[in-house]
């Protein structure tokens, strides 16, 4: 093997170095930003079982201000139907 070619591996292997270090950096990286991800994402499913929570009580809540405000006279079979659909 001569001195340029014991150089030239020298030269790929420093190269290949390099590019694995960026490469771990790339990774560290990605890792963080896909825990970042996550996050957000489990911080968005709460919010929209907050939300849903509360559009419940609150549909629950008009259903019964709902139901004190029909006037019945006899015509209550007609009125649920009529809500049902």
């Amino acid at each position: 093997m001569s001195p340029n070619d014991h150089r030239a591996c020298e030269i790929r292997y420093r190269a290949l170095l390099a590019r694995l270090e960026d490469m771990s950096e790339q990774i560290e990286r990605l890792e963080r930003d896909q825990r970042r991800i996550v996050d957000l994402l489990r911080d968005f499913r709460e919010l929209v079982r907050l939300v849903v929570a509360r559009l419940k009580a609150s549909d629950h809540r008009i259903d019964g201000m709902a139901a004190r405000l029909i006037p019945f006279h006899g015509h209550s079979e007609r009125i649920a139907r009529h809500f049902r659909n």
